[in-house]
């Protein structure tokens, strides 16, 4: 049984778009969760859901909105009190045609692989014990992590 929570609507149509709206809004939401003790689980599917849908629509519009970009000087444009401007995003450098780079990332790749042997190596010991060939003291790598949540939409 879900109970109705109380939340700011935000029409997408109206919505003025700043970073102090989107903190008042922010602020509002957490606020009520935190002084109502509601349940945040439902809202947050929601917006994950509308996140997702977001994504998705920007992705799909990327091309229409380059090209709508090119009709303005500079390729920026003033929206909503907003710039929103063309960019050159992911740029990317081919070296491997180079002898000399490729033979210093073949050194590099080889010293990667010998960390990430000795990587799996610190994880799977469980007490400490002494390295054979320098004497060294090798200690088990210890575990951290982040507890956190993962939504699943169903299709």
């Amino acid at each position: 049984m879900s109970t109705e929570i109380f939340l700011p609507k935000v029409e997408l149509s109206t919505y003025e778009p700043s970073k102090f709206n989107n903190d008042l809004i922010k602020t509002t939401i957490v606020e009520h969760f935190k002084e109502t003790g509601d349940s945040a689980l439902e809202t947050l599917v929601r917006m994950d859901a509308i996140a997702q849908l977001f994504d998705g629509v920007r992705s799909e519009l990327r091309e229409i909105v380059v090209d709508e970009l090119a009709k303005y000087p500079g390729g920026k444009a003033d929206v909503l009190g907003s710039e929103v401007t063309k960019i050159e995003s992911g740029v990317k450098y081919i070296y491997d045609q180079d002898y000399s780079w490729t033979k210093l990332n073949n050194e590099v790749e080889s010293l990667k692989y010998a960390l990430k042997e000795r990587e799996k190596m610190l994880r799977t010991i469980n007490t400490p014990m002494v390295d054979p060939e320098t004497g060294e003291m090798v200690h088990p790598a210890p575990r951290v992590s982040t507890t956190t949540f993962k939504i699943s939409l169903k299709k």
